[in-house]
């Protein structure tokens, strides 16, 4: 791809909008696009790291495992977000898997050049410090919920967070994946999710639209998951 291209691809990403304009030259200079389809893995928890991705479209779904093959779905990653700032800081392998939702296309970054970037450009090392922080305040709330709320709560929870308004005024929630997959990210079986769903329904608080859901009454939902 030309450096053009793949300069505006970093700066539409939160990771990239305050590195140096040189920085940002060199860095595109060395990149590439990966294209991943539908449900391929893009790398497994323990293999060695030597990339650092930039989502350009598509969905990438980030999890762990158990030995026994059940999975728990960490994050949703969408246009602009950046994958594998963790190994790029502490060069050890990586921490989860990741897999794509849909056709995806990933701007490559290799780990030689993104440290080399780093050490030249304090706020781009910042900014990935901050990414950092953020994705572990996240994964604390994250655990807290898994222990102190139950599914309906930790589900309307997920809802109220994801939620957009539509061209209509409708807020609308499009998780971007499967009910098993929704399932995983949850912690949860397929079937116990799907009752959570109902239940939420039968309230009359969200409704089902397409592939998504309408949240019908926001309030009840918003007091319903910080209950």
């Amino acid at each position: 791809m030309d450096v053009h291209g793949a300069i505006d691809d970093l700066r539409r990403s939160a990771l990239f909008g305050v590195a140096e304009p040189a920085s940002l030259r060199v860095l595109a200079s060395r990149a590439y696009v990966r294209r991943f389809a539908a449900g391929q893995i893009v790398f497994t928890e323990g293999e060695p790291s030597e990339h650092l991705y930039v989502v350009r479209s598509g969905r990438v779904r980030i999890f762990v495992a158990s030995a026994h093959g059940d999975e728990l779905t960490l994050t949703v990653l969408t246009v602009g977000d950046s994958i594998g700032e963790l190994s790029i800081i502490d060069e050890q392998p990586r921490s989860a898997s990741a897999a794509a939702i849909e056709a995806t296309e990933l701007l490559t970054i290799g780990a030689d050049s993104m440290r080399a970037a780093l050490t030249a450009d304090p706020a781009l090392l910042w900014t990935v410090a901050g990414e950092l922080a953020a994705t572990v305040r996240r994964l604390t709330g994250s655990a807290g919920d898994m222990v102190f709320l139950d599914l309906p709560r930790r589900l309307a929870k997920l809802i109220v967070a994801e939620a957009t308004a539509g061209n209509d005024g409708a807020l609308r929630v499009e998780l971007g994946m499967s009910q098993s997959g929704i399932a995983a990210r949850l912690g949860v079986t397929r079937q116990s999710l799907n009752r959570a769903l109902t239940g939420l329904a039968r309230r009359g608080w969200i409704s089902a639209r397409g592939h998504g859901y309408v949240i019908e009454d926001l309030p009840s939902l918003r007091r319903f998951a910080d209950s």
